[in-house]
């Protein structure tokens, strides 16, 4: 066998064209999505989302419910007015173990407050796509650039676990708002329990207003098809991955497997036992083994 008909079989083991293709576009994506979730979360952490500035019940609602925090953007809300006390005019002259009756009314009291918990989710959730953002960056710059495997095999693990949990932060947070439907059954529910029920008044307080928890429930998904996209990515990245590993345990058996010709060794010096033939010749040369036993019993004696 030549040497030059032996067909060397080259294994690609960085990332495919087509594959960095795609982490441009994921990464493109994830830095979109990271810009509206800011905007958002200035909106609300800056108090732009003022309940005096909507017109619309649902409009107003949905502010003092999930988007306006009146501690932290400082704003003078009226309390409700209370009987703290109220003594019963029973009769209870000469009968010195009978106490008036006392009478406490269930006051107009701010038991959850939801707004302020959406504010503080807010804040976490703006780290979170910090870091998503800039892992999804060197994303781009390594797949771009880099043809170190094992840098590209580190970033790729990185960005599918950030992947992973935005998905999971995302579901968890939209679970957490759709169990807020149980607070949020008619109007009236949501000034009693976010404390506007002296400054805001509705038309019908017993209408329904579970559709809010359910939209916050499905802002937190990102509409349903932006997590199914971030989803995808989490199958698109764990896909490269796995075929960069492929072609390595690949090349690694065929390393095994098929090794290298060796180079030939010269033959050794005191070999006299072997008979050389010329080129194109099927007869040994006797004479050039006979003069070499000659010299060597000469030396022998």
């Amino acid at each position: 066998m030549l040497r030059k008909s032996l067909m060397v079989d080259h294994i690609y083991l960085s990332l495919l064209p087509k594959d960095r293709h795609r982490c441009k576009w994921i990464a493109n994506m994830v830095v979109l999505q990271c810009f509206f979730v800011y905007a958002g979360a200035i909106s609300i952490i800056y108090c732009f989302w003022s309940p005096q500035r909507a017109y619309f019940e649902y409009d107003k609602l949905v502010r003092i419910m999930y988007l306006f925090d009146y501690e932290s953007c400082g704003y003078a809300l009226d309390s409700a007015r209370s009987i703290a006390n109220l003594r019963l005019p029973n009769d209870t002259t000469g009968y010195s173990y009978i106490l008036p009756i006392e009478w406490k009314p269930a006051e107009v009291t701010v038991s959850t407050r939801l707004s302020a918990k959406t504010r503080k989710y807010i804040e976490f959730s703006v780290v979170v796509h910090v870091i998503w953002m800039f892992v999804a960056i060197a994303l781009r710059c390594v797949a771009r650039h880099s043809t170190n495997v094992r840098l590209l095999k580190l970033t790729l693990l990185f960005f599918l676990c950030t992947n992973i949990f935005v998905v999971f932060f995302d579901i968890s947070m939209a679970i957490v708002y759709i169990a807020h439907i149980q607070q949020s059954l008619s109007k009236g529910m949501i000034l009693r329990y976010s404390g506007w029920s002296v400054d805001i008044q509705v038309s019908d307080p017993n209408d329904f207003a579970g559709w809010l928890p359910l939209a916050a429930c499905f802002s937190w998904l990102r509409g349903i098809f932006i997590l199914f996209w971030n989803i995808l990515c989490c199958k698109l990245i764990y896909n490269m991955r796995c075929r960069m590993k492929r072609r390595e345990i690949r090349r690694k058996i065929m390393q095994r497997t098929n090794l290298p010709i060796p180079e030939p060794d010269p033959t050794a010096e005191n070999d006299r036992a072997v008979l050389y033939y010329r080129t194109g010749e099927h007869i040994p040369d006797t004479h050039l083994l006979r003069s070499n036993q000659r010299s060597s019993s000469s030396v022998n004696f």
